[in-house]
């Protein structure tokens, strides 16, 4: 190379230096061109696992790149946030975070970030429904028999602060009934203690107490979205029986972090979008899992508006991670 070629050559970087990151990153060549780790801040199982490899797979065939599901577990999702919070925002570190991990756990606990400044939502991809479960034994049928036969029967979630227990929280305010909550540590352990009724209820996700409704040990009587599920066609939505009660809907979205160039914000939730399209998407979803189809404003507003709701509703109960 000679010196009358190294001088424009120079000009061309110093000139591309300058540019701002974006547009550093379309004269560098179209996103991706390498491996995107996708981080889910859950075990290997967990609902938004699942989710997250279904998703995985439609975007690595879109992108002719690998999108990589990394398990990062721990503290309520925290620990992952914290992760997606921290990378950097050149699009090869996104997250597929659930709604408790953003609006409800940075209220009870001191989280290394704030949802609200330190993440870029991208697109919503799915919601999982709950249902107000019983014993079958119980002999209740219906959400009024279960009001007014509750006498502060214990029910379980898998912790403080869950929204399993904050649903019934929310039931219980919104119909003014006794109940009496029993966290444990993990679903499994609640569950196994309701089929042997030492407690009597719970408001657990759906593909949780799917396979014992269908046993016949769990009956259940409500369920948390606005229209009917269609794997229980029989059971009443919450619109139908108490229309003033407005659950929580847990919802699980794509972030990045704070920063992310606004051409990888758009392709991220034109593709999501495109993969949600796709009949065969819904179809390899869990038991209840519906789809939350919201872009990167709309998603953005949900989450202020529910880290304001529960937020506030944490305060009244005074909950927190211990």
């Amino acid at each position: 190379m000679t010196l009358a070629t190294r001088a424009p050559r120079r000009a061309l970087l110093a000139a591309a230096a300058a540019l701002p990151f974006p547009a550093r990153l379309a004269a560098q060549g179209a996103w991706p061109t390498k491996p995107v780790r996708l981080v889910v801040p859950y075990g290997a199982g967990n609902l938004a696992d699942h989710v997250a490899r279904v998703l995985a797979d439609d975007l690595s065939q879109r992108w002719g790149q690998r999108v990589v599901a990394d398990n990062q577990p721990g503290a309520g999702g925290a620990i992952g946030v914290a992760q997606i919070a921290r990378a950097a925002p050149d699009g090869y570190t996104l997250g597929l975070v659930a709604m408790a991990a953003l609006v409800i756990t940075p209220h009870m606990t001191r989280a290394p970030y704030d949802p609200l400044r330190d993440l870029t939502p991208a697109a919503g991809v799915t919601v999982a429904s709950g249902t107000l479960t019983l014993r079958t034994e119980l002999g209740l049928r219906s959400l009024p028999d279960f009001v007014a036969a509750a006498r502060a029967r214990p029910y379980y979630s898998a912790g403080n602060g869950t929204v399993p227990h904050l649903n019934m929280e929310i039931l219980r305010r919104g119909l003014d009934f006794p109940a009496q909550h029993v966290p444990y540590r993990t679903s499994a352990a609640g569950l196994a203690d309701l089929l042997a009724g030492r407690v009597q209820a719970t408001m657990d996700s759906f593909n949780v107490v799917l396979p014992a409704i269908r046993a016949g040990g769990l009956s259940a009587v409500v369920a948390t979205p606005r229209t009917r599920l269609p794997e229980l066609p029989e059971v009443p939505s919450i619109a139908e029986v108490a229309p003033q009660v407005d659950f929580a809907h847990a919802w699980q979205a794509v972030f990045g972090p704070a920063g992310l160039p606004a051409e990888i914000v758009a392709r991220v939730a034109a593709d999501t979008r495109a993969a949600l399209a796709r009949p065969d998407f819904a179809a390899r979803l869990p038991a209840g899992a519906g789809l939350f189809d919201l872009g990167p404003e709309a998603l953005a507003a949900r989450m202020r508006t529910d880290h304001a709701r529960f937020g506030a509703l944490v305060a009244e109960l005074g909950l927190s991670a211990a």
